[in-house]
């Protein structure tokens, strides 16, 4: 069962549509995967107790359909990450009961792109095999 609050301990991950999200040349994820959106908002899924298995679902059930795209595969990275850049990732429970968005960005794009940088340093990418 997960908390009503995302604990620091906790796995993040944000799923990668495209190769705007990553670099193929050594596999690294670019900052773009964790800007915010225009409501100043990063969508990601709390994947605490899920096999790869179960994190390809979510993302396949849930992100692909409304990026109108495959999923390709995710950036994993810890909430305590995200929190120590003064974010919260906040429960939003739509469309799915792990879904969470990382709120709280600063107003200013360049602080916002200086963070998701950091982020995406700090994670771990994990690609689906092609098929």
């Amino acid at each position: 069962m997960l908390g009503k609050e995302v604990a620091a301990s906790e796995p993040i991950c944000r799923f990668v549509t495209g190769k705007d999200y990553y670099r193929p040349s050594d596999e690294s994820v670019r900052h773009n995967a964790f800007m915010p959106n225009k409501d100043g908002e990063t969508s990601v899924y709390r994947t605490i107790s899920l096999n790869d298995e179960k994190i390809y679902d979510l993302g396949k059930r849930f992100v692909a359909p409304k990026k109108k795209k495959p999923i390709k595969g995710w950036a994993d990275i810890l909430a305590s990450r995200i929190m120590e850049q003064q974010l919260r990732v906040d429960p939003k429970l739509h469309p799915h009961h792990r879904h969470a968005n990382i709120v709280d960005w600063p107003k200013d794009r360049e602080k916002n792109r200086l963070i998701a940088i950091k982020l995406a340093s700090e994670s771990e990418l994990h690609l689906l095999a092609p098929t």
